[in-house]
């Protein structure tokens, strides 16, 4: 039963979970519009919706690259695009959507104006992660993770400020450690409903005690504070 509570804290304080800017520069060739594609991806991050989920993309985004069709991969960073340098000439059926697909993200091929608006912003820096730099977005995304966490406590009188910044740090510490690990989609799922949700629970329970932690469970189950 204690179980299922915490759990249920753990959905409130974190539903975010549920469901990178780039320091690498822009190659100095003057690439022609056809050797680039654009591909509309549903890749928004749960706990911080204004960016990228780094954690989803990085697989393939890797992938990609070992692809000899492909130059370079990137993803933008509201998570809605991806760009692909070709070395030649598109290859999408060929070569990226297999990739696609062995990663679960959906995608649409993006042309006409649309393709003309990203290719306006593609060179500009802080508006795209090339293969690994996405862990930037990760690493973004644990922060707002330990904010959530505290967030949910803090204004209510749950902690006290420096309990709140202690949690605060541990929580995100653990997240910029495990966010940035390559995992599959399938894992990425399991973790978010289990590793992820005990984990912080962990946390909590560490810097106010299980009594007080069981406490705070009682009023989120039964109140939904």
């Amino acid at each position: 039963m204690r179980r299922l509570i915490l759990s249920s804290f753990v959905v409130l304080t974190m539903g975010v979970l549920a469901s990178a800017v780039s320091s690498q520069e822009r190659p100095r060739e003057n690439l022609s519009p056809e050797r680039i594609s654009f591909y509309e991806v549903p890749l928004v991050c749960g706990a911080a919706p204004d960016i990228g989920c780094g954690s989803r993309a990085k697989p393939a985004l890797l992938e990609m690259e070992k692809n000899s069709a492909i130059k370079e991969a990137w993803l933008n960073r509201e998570g809605t695009i991806y760009a692909i340098v070709w070395a030649k000439k598109p290859q999408t059926r060929k070569a990226a959507k297999p990739i696609f697909k062995k990663y679960a993200i959906e995608f649409k091929e993006l042309g006409g104006k649309e393709k003309t608006e990203f290719l306006e912003n593609f060179q500009q820096e802080g508006k795209w992660y090339r293969g690994a730099a996405v862990d930037q977005l990760s690493l973004e995304e644990a922060e707002r993770i330990g904010d959530s966490v505290v967030d949910r406590l803090l204004p209510r009188g749950h902690i006290t400020q420096e309990e709140a910044k202690v949690i605060r740090g541990a929580v995100t510490a653990y997240f910029k450690e495990e966010l940035v690990k390559i995992r599959t989609y399938e894992e990425l799922c399991q973790d978010s409903e289990t590793k992820f949700q005990e984990a912080i629970v962990s946390v909590v329970e560490k810097h106010l005690g299980k009594e007080r932690t069981g406490e705070i469970v009682k009023l989120w189950e039964e109140h939904r504070l």
